[in-house]
């Protein structure tokens, strides 16, 4: 599977196999607390299906008023990730990533495009066994 804008999706694989075991749509909300306690807010958010796939992310800033960004992921039937749309803190569509698979199932591109469609760059990913 490719990477995807975020880091914490791989940080923390079992999000995705307790949404995956209990076969429903799961929301994580992670908050920032101040260090008296006294107050707290979404700093980051993230939705898993019921298979257990990242299918939306959002991060949040000023205190969790305002958001920062957001990203959708849409999967294949073979639940390979293939497009991922990034929005920017007003919520309009910033940029779309596409992911390519040889037919071994691995991911050996993605291509980046503005949010008209125009693509702008390639990520070739190159497998070198030693």
């Amino acid at each position: 599977m490719c990477l995807v804008s975020t880091t914490l999706w791989a940080d923390y694989p079992e999000r995705a196999a307790v949404a995956r075991e209990a076969g429903k749509k799961m929301v994580v909300k992670e908050w920032k607390t101040t260090p008296d306690g006294k107050k707290r807010w979404v700093d980051h958010a993230e939705v898993y299906n019921a298979q257990g796939q990242l299918v939306e992310e959002a991060e949040y800033s000023d205190f969790g008023t305002r958001l920062a960004w957001r990203a959708e992921f849409e999967y294949n039937e073979q639940g390979q990730l293939v497009t991922e749309r990034i929005y920017n803190e007003r919520n309009k569509l910033d940029k779309v990533r596409k992911f390519e698979y040889n037919d071994a199932g691995v991911c050996v591109r993605r291509l980046n495009y503005s949010a008209n469609g125009t693509l702008n760059s390639y990520r070739q990913f190159e497998f070198v066994f030693e």
